[in-house]
């Protein structure tokens, strides 16, 4: 049954709190989005690595390592900022740089040119890396500010209309990218350098909406930090004593060997389909894009009302993209087309209902620790992933690795049925 959500009257007296937050919250996340969009994962990224390396497994890592990034020091971070009682400038500060990496990265191409591309491989492997990292330092004490400054509606409709603009915004940037990469005056890495300069100021903008939040009170802090042998057990307690929280996460993971194909899907359409990459790289990222816009509409509606339903719905979908991919082997690229609208569709809110699923179900004092301990354990798998994907492809193709994606999004939509309902709703106190 879907939970119920009514309004208290401290959480009326809040709405135009919620009102500003969103607002600056939605425009901290259109740019961040859009900038990373530019520079895909799945579609720009990987197809940036060919021109580098023939190394499926390296072509794997890129598109896992901003992932790896920014999961991995977050229990790290969650640690050390239960003993802040505000949260906000754990969030603001390391922003400052991190958003400056791709502007930096973009300068860098510029002068190394085309005559150093194993240079330009390893500058970028770190730069993105390093992208990955700064994003990783915020995201614990962002999605606390997300639990505390916003609630359960207002989070599902920021990140409901994060994608949905962003989605917009993407139909017609991917026309500019398909401009940039198939100039004929601007021959790689030219062609590149302009897209992630582009990028790169999106990210420096985006540091500006974040001064603006109004943060709003969350769990007490912790008087005295705990030592690692006290951390630890603490850690295994929640996880043997939490079986929705438990299972969330191997639902994560199981997410991730699923989308550890992601980066293979452009190889796959221009090596083995038969299409350019001036024809593949655009128009795969538009049909994600439109399908990130529909899937952005249909969570900003049901998201607020039974953010469950809408994980086990995108799961269920998400597996279209595989089996799509493997029928193109068979008929042309068609039904490719087909599975990256899906993708977006199921995957666009994917994570975010994943994380605002972690923000809701935990105690607003242990949230930084949820909000840690869940991210940094599916960095493991987040790690391994392209090593396992690039060793299918290298030894036995993509069909392979496309099943197998298949079978852990199935495995994944199981655990999600089984286990996972929508917390109860919680409340915010007035004061602060």
């Amino acid at each position: 049954m879907t939970d119920v959500v009514t309004q208290a009257p401290a959480e009326t007296a809040l709405e135009p709190i919620y009102r500003r937050n969103f607002l600056w919250f939605l425009i901290d996340g259109i740019l961040f989005m859009v900038a990373l969009n530019m520079i895909g994962a799945t579609t720009v990224i990987p197809d940036f690595m060919r021109n580098l390396t023939n190394s499926e497994i390296l072509i794997g890592i890129s598109g896992s390592i901003f992932d790896v990034g920014w999961t991995l020091p977050q229990l790290f971070v969650a640690r050390y900022i239960v003993r802040a009682t505000r949260k906000k400038w754990w969030f603001v500060a390391p922003n400052i740089p991190a958003r400056f990496i791709i502007v930096i990265f973009a300068g860098i191409l510029f002068f190394l040119g085309k005559d150093q591309p194993q240079l330009i491989l390893v500058v970028f492997l770190i730069c993105y890396g390093l992208l990955g990292v700064g994003d990783g330092l915020v995201g614990v004490p962002w999605a606390d500010l997300m639990g505390s400054s916003l609630d359960n509606r207002w989070r599902a409709r920021t990140f409901g209309l994060m994608s949905a603009s962003t989605g917009v915004i993407m139909l017609v940037m991917t026309q500019l990218i398909a401009y940039i990469l198939g100039n004929t005056a601007w021959p790689f890495p030219t062609n590149y350098t302009v897209l992630f300069a582009l990028s790169g100021i999106l990210f420096v903008l985006s540091i500006l909406p974040g001064l603006f939040i109004h943060e709003l009170p969350g769990g007490k802090p912790v008087e005295k930090l705990t030592s690692l042998s006290e951390f630890l057990p603490q850690l295994g307690h929640v996880l043997r004593t939490d079986t929705p929280f438990r299972a969330l996460i191997i639902t994560r993971m199981l997410t991730s060997l699923f989308t550890m194909a992601a980066p293979f899907y452009v190889g796959y359409a221009t090596t083995q389909l038969g299409l350019s990459s001036e024809v593949a790289v655009p128009n795969l990222l538009a049909m994600q894009t439109i399908g990130n816009i529909l899937g952005a509409l249909v969570y900003t509606w049901l998201g607020a009302r039974d953010n469950a339903l809408y994980i086990r719905l995108a799961l269920g979908c998400a597996a279209l993209l595989p089996i799509s991919a493997l029928v193109a082997g068979v008929v042309g690229p068609a039904p490719l087309y087909f599975g990256f609208l899906m993708s977006g569709l199921a995957l666009s809110n994917l994570f975010f209902s994943y994380q605002n699923w972690v923000v809701s179900h935990a105690v607003p004092d242990q949230r930084p620790i949820y909000i840690g301990l869940f991210n940094t354990i599916s960095a493991v798998i987040s790690f391994a992933a392209p090593f396992i994907a690039g060793t299918i492809v290298t030894t036995s193709g993509y069909s392979p690795l496309f099943a197998v994606a298949i079978l852990m999004v199935l495995a994944a939509f199981y655990m999600a049925s089984r286990y996972i309902t929508n917390p109860k709703p919680q409340t915010t106190s007035v004061s602060g």
